[in-house]
This record gives structure tokens, sequence and C-alpha cells, in this order.
């Protein structure tokens, strides 16, 4: 056993690329060492701005030489009735380096098919990294790639030397116009001369001296104990950012936190434009007191260990200064003018193409808010139509227009709603309209904020839909997908009881449309509902059980989702599922509708049956509108004995045409009664084929 040590040196890469493909490079290392019967570890990934490195501690040194079965074709056509080998017969074996006298029959499940043994010699571990190494690189995924040479190599970012090393071998292979050896190169800023590596074990130690941290992990953590420990200094302590602690891991070779200092002036810009500031501008860290107010200090994290720290921080100052200067300016001008004169001027500036402008945006979400707030619960329509009527202003704000801090749109609605005057319940629900902005980020905390949010999330996905803009596989350029699970997710956090469907119809109707889309917009919703669920421990085929029949209402659907559950394990609840998937597959392809005729029901077991089902239909509406799926469901399980004895004693496809279409009628009706709380035929039981 040798280790293994691969090295990819590069211009820097972008942060967000470096993890993802480091990740993939050591999987797709262990890939090809697994697929040659090489023995090897986990394995370690390492990279900074300059560099991906994969280190196998242990690799077996080469293939052990083995013997193949190889199964050709069936005896019959290999061989003629004569036992003469036929062509097939001969091209098989000639494509493996044999002749026909090679071939034996032997009988398999699926019949008597010829066989042949191949003989595979032992294959080094190096020779096995000479062909694939390249491959992988060449193939390694990035969102986005470029070209720096005349042929048609491609990467993140130009590779401008490669290490491979396999025990005290360098493993020579040639990609990119280079050839693998056994160098590195330490931090561009000491001299960036080629450093020889004699044994794989003394890579991390070996560019430790010379000013390179390759591990993120060891960056990770001395970047997060020298900012707490220089905060500290202060009496303070750094805001918390694990995106732009990451940021930074990924951005630095030898990270160094320097303290800095700002101008008290600053501190009367709002926080979250300061830290914003400093964040997005700079990558540095804001410092506040643990009344979480913020303090005249920042730290900033430099990539230079021997660098004068007092000249880095007073440049980092002076950036800061023109920074906050900009911003102050803009505050101060926004606070001016106000957001009411600004609802005019959204007039002049368009939304969607084909879809209007702000000012209909505005106007689409006062609507929806009204529409919303009249059918749930503690809402306050006045407050609703205001956060409307405000929410979009702040984007024709200096702050938001001039592209400085378009990432606190919302919130600087928010912040300013509230210093101008307006009700907090109005600015609280501006500054929550787009939450969440990561997957699972945070959602709206206020019941207004979250009705402005589903509004503005509607409106823009239907807009889209009618602009074209219908996501499709990987194209998704307006987060369509992510918008609708966002408006699902505040729908069962809050226990919201919104039909998806009708708001659909409404937030159509506000574009003058009715049916456009309309399905493709249901579908959307069905679709991000199903993992919002197998989330919360729903089995997929319960998921799909309920979304079946209540997609459009969430709530319930998780609701009855949870009670499905609960049951399941119970027998009778089996029982009823097979009488479902039974009454599914008679009805399958069968054109009925209406209720049954009782006096066609000439039977008693289908008397019973009927009689059964009207007696339960009230107490299961009740129960399904109070969401009490539990009681729903032993509604449900009552009709399992009439439903066995149905099929047990009456003939439903009836010779009579009459006789046959009302028994189908009657089972229709039950079926119906089920499909109020899910598609009970579509649950998978115990043996049954799972997922398509």
């Amino acid at each position: 056993m040798k280790p293994l040590l691969l090295e990819i040196g590069t211009e820097e890469i972008p942060s967000l690329f470096l993890e993802p493909a480091a990740q993939e490079l050591r999987s797709r290392i262990r890939t090809l060492l697994t697929e040659h019967e090489i023995k090897t570890g986990r394995g370690q990934i390492f990279w900074t701005p300059r560099r991906l490195a994969v280190f196998f501690s242990e690799v077996s040194a080469q293939r052990p030489g083995r013997t193949l079965e190889i199964q050709g074709p069936p005896n019959k056509v290999a061989f003629s009735s004569e036992g003469k080998p036929t062509k097939t017969a001969i091209g098989f074996s000639q494509s493996h380096g044999k002749t026909p006298e090679d071939l034996y029959v032997k009988s398999i499940p699926k019949g008597k098919y010829v066989f042949l043994k191949k003989q595979f010699p032992p294959l080094d571990t190096t020779e096995i990294l000479k062909k694939g190494v390249p491959e992988i690189i060449s193939s390694l995924p990035f969102p986005k790639t470029m070209r720096w040479r005349s042929d048609k190599t491609r990467f993140a970012r130009p590779i401008r030397w490669l290490l491979c090393m396999f025990g005290t071998e360098s493993i020579r292979f040639e990609f990119a116009g280079l050839t693998a050896s056994n160098k590195t190169h330490g931090h561009r800023g000491f001299g960036d001369k080629p450093i020889e590596i004699t044994t794989p074990g003394d890579y991390e130690k070996l560019l430790l001296d010379h000013k390179v941290v390759v591990s993120p992990k060891a960056r990770r953590q001395s970047i997060m104990k020298e900012i707490a420990e220089m905060a500290t200094g202060v009496n303070a302590m750094p805001v918390k950012d694990p995106e732009l602690i990451e940021e930074t891991v990924n951005t630095t070779e030898f990270p160094v936190p320097i303290l800095c200092k700002l101008e008290s002036e600053h501190l009367k810009l709002p926080r979250e434009v300061l830290i914003t500031a400093l964040k997005k501008h700079q990558r540095c860290f804001a410092v506040q007191n643990e009344n979480n107010q913020l303090l005249p200090y920042f730290i900033a994290v430099a990539d230079n260990p021997d660098c004068d720290r007092k000249t880095v921080a007073r440049w980092y100052e002076r950036a800061a200064e023109s920074r906050l200067s900009d911003a102050r300016f803009f505050f101060d001008a926004d606070m001016k003018v106000g957001l009411e004169p600004l609802v005019e001027q959204e007039k002049k500036v368009t939304w969607i193409e084909k879809t209007g402008s702000y000012y209909d945006k505005t106007q689409h979400l006062r609507a929806l808010c009204k529409y919303l707030g009249t059918r749930l619960p503690e809402t306050d329509l006045t407050v609703l139509d205001r956060s409307a009527q405000l929410a979009k202003t702040d984007l024709l704000t200096n702050m938001i227009h001039e592209k400085e801090y378009t990432s606190l749109q919302g919130i600087m609605g928010g912040i300013y709603a509230r210093m101008l005057g307006e009700p907090d319940l109005v600015a609280d629900a501006i500054a929550e309209q787009y939450l969440p902005v990561a997957t699972d980020g945070k959602l709206p905390e206020t019941v207004n904020g979250a009705i402005l949010n589903i509004a503005d999330k509607i409106d823009n996905i239907v807009a889209t839909f009618l602009a074209g803009a219908i996501p499709t596989g990987s194209f998704d350029p307006f987060a369509l997908r992510r918008q609708a699970s966002g408006i699902l997710a505040i729908i069962l956090k809050r226990g919201f009881r919104i039909d998806i469907s009708e708001l659909i119809r409404f937030a159509l109707s506000l574009f003058g449309k009715n049916g456009s889309c309309a399905y493709k917009l249901r579908l959307l919703f069905k679709e991000r509902l199903e993992p919002l669920l197998t989330e919360r421990k729903i089995p997929y085929d319960i998921a799909r059980a309920v979304l079946e029949t209540t997609w459009h209402l969430p709530c319930q659907a998780l609701a009855s989702a949870k009670a499905l559950v609960e049951f399941r394990e119970s027998d009778e609840f089996q029982h009823l599922i097979i009488g479902q998937k039974r009454v599914a597959n008679i009805l399958r392809g069968q054109d009925v509708s209406g209720l049954p005729d009782p006096g066609l029901l000439c039977e008693p077991a289908e008397k019973e049956l009927w009689k059964q089902a009207n007696n339960i239909e009230p107490g299961l509406d009740n129960a399904v509108s109070s969401q009490d799926f539990k009681q729903a469901t032993r509604l449900l399980l009552s009709l399992r004995t009439p439903i066995d004895a149905m099929f047990d004693k009456v003939l439903v496809m009836a010779k009579d045409p009459k006789i046959r279409t009302n028994r189908l009628q009657l089972l229709n009706y039950v079926r119906s009664l089920f499909r109020k709380v899910a598609d009970l035929s579509s649950i998978v039981l115990q043996g049954e084929n799972t997922r398509d």
C-alpha cells in the first residue's frame, strides 16, 4: 500500500466552485480505483483559491490478476444443429481474443448459453492513474468554465501546474500542455517558486512552510479563533456570519485577520447597511457588543502572513470610509424623498416584459393581499393594503436602485417605512416579503409579512409564466420553483387554509387571463409540495396519495398524510388499501359519473355498502373540514367490511348494462369518499414494487 497525492494548480478559482469540485475530484478518483479493484480509503481533500488536491494514505500498488467468466449468446444461436460454431460464436470468441474451441456451454436460469474464460494479468496502479486522471480532470464539472489555450481544453480557471505522486514515484501524464510532476507551488506573494515533494505525506507541512494552509478546515478554525480573540481585545464580538467565514476560507491561502477602525459617524447608518457594506464589498466582519450594538471597528482578513498590518488596516479603513460615505449619501437622500412619492414613479419602471410596470405590480399585491386577508383569520386589511402599497417603493430608492445594496431590497423598505413613521406592522411586513432568501432560510414571522410574501411570490410566478419563462429541466432563471416552495413552506408553517388552485385562478384574473397556463401552474405547486412532505417524514407513497387529491390544500394534505402514516401498520388499513386498489382497477377506463339509483340496488351487499357510505358522509365531511383526519380515517375504515362483502358477493360487471353501470356508480361514489382524504390505491403494500 502506498500514499497517493494529486494536485491541480490554477489561477484563482471562484470561491463557490472550490468545495464541490474538490468533493467531485475525490469521488472520481475513488471510482477510478475501485472500478479497477484497487483498494483505497475515503481520502482527504484540500483546496485553496489556487489549487484542488486529493490525498489517499493507502492505495494498492496494483490490480491483482484475475480470470473472468464471460457470457456469450444462447447455445442454439452459437452452434448449428450439427454442433458447428456459427458466425455469432466465431465473432464472440474473436472479440475476446479466443477461438470457438475455447467456448463451453452452461445452463443458467434463462437457458443454455455459451461462455468463455478470459485471463487478465495484474495491472499497476501507476498505469491506471496515467490513463484515468487526465480524463477525470477534463470532465470535472463547474458552473462555468473557460478556455485559455488554442485547443478545446476547458477548466474553471487556467491550469498552471499538475502534481501527481504515488508513493515516492512521480506519475507523469500530460494535460493542457503540462506534464505532471512532483512539484507544487507556495504562496504567490513569496516568489511562487516550484517546491519539490519527496513523499505525499509531507504535502501539508511543506506547503505550510511556504505560507500556504492547504486544509480549508485549518483555515476556518484559524479565522474563527483569531477574529474572536481580536474582537475580545476591544470588548466585543464579531457579528456571526457563516457565509462570510466560508468566503474568507475560500479566498485566502494564509488568512491573516486584521483589526480596523471605523468613524463613529457611520454607526448612525442602519445596522443592515453597515454590515452589508463591509461584507459584500470588502469581505470584512462587523463587530458588536453584548447588546448587539455595532462598534466602530471591523475585522478584515488579508492573505499575506508577512504584511505590515497597520498599512493594510489603513487601506481597508480608507476603502470602508469611501463605501460608507456613499451609503450615508444614498440613505440621507432617500429619507428626504420618503416612500409615498415613489409609488407614482413606479409607473415608469417596467416590471416583467409584457406584464406591465411596478405600479401594476403594486396594484396586484393590494388585490392579492385583500383576497388572502379576507380568507384568513387574525388579519388587518388596512395594514395589509398599506404594506402592499409601499412594498416595492424601495426598488426606486438610491440605496437599491444604484445597485450597491440590492441584497437589502425589502429590508431597506422596512427600515425606511419605520423611520418615516409607518406602523411597525407595516414595516415588518415589507421587510419580510422576500423571505426565505435560501431554500432552508428563515420564513416570515408576522402574519402580515407571510400574506404579503405569498402575494408577491404568486404574482411573480404567474407573471413569469405568462411571459413565457416557464421552468424546464435546469432552466429556471427567475427561481420560480424556489418561490413556489417558499409559498408552500409559509402555508405549512402558519397553518394557512389556502386553496392554491383558487389562488392561481385569482392571480391569473389580475392579468385578464383565466385558463392560460393554469394547468402548468398547478403542476408546479404539486411537484414542489411532494419534497416538503417527505422532508416531514411522510413516506413517498403516502405523499403521492394525498397529492393526487388534495395537493391544492397543503395543510390538509399534510394532516391527512400524518393520519395515514399512523394508521398504516394496522391490518384493517392494509385490507382497506387492497379494497381501494380493486375499486381503482375496476373503474380504470370506465366512463362513470353521477350517483347510483338506490332502486337498482338488488343485492343485500350492495344495499348495505350504499347505506353505510351514506351514513358516514356527513361525519366524514365534518372531520375533513376540521382537519381531524384521524376521525376521517376511522370512518373510512368502517367501510372495510361492506366493501369486502360487495366484492365477495356481488358481480360488479353484470350482464345487464343498467345494473352494471349502477354498480360502477356505487363504487365511484365510495371512491369519492376516500379521495376526500387521499387516493389510497396509490399506497404501496408490503411486497409490492415501489417507486417508478
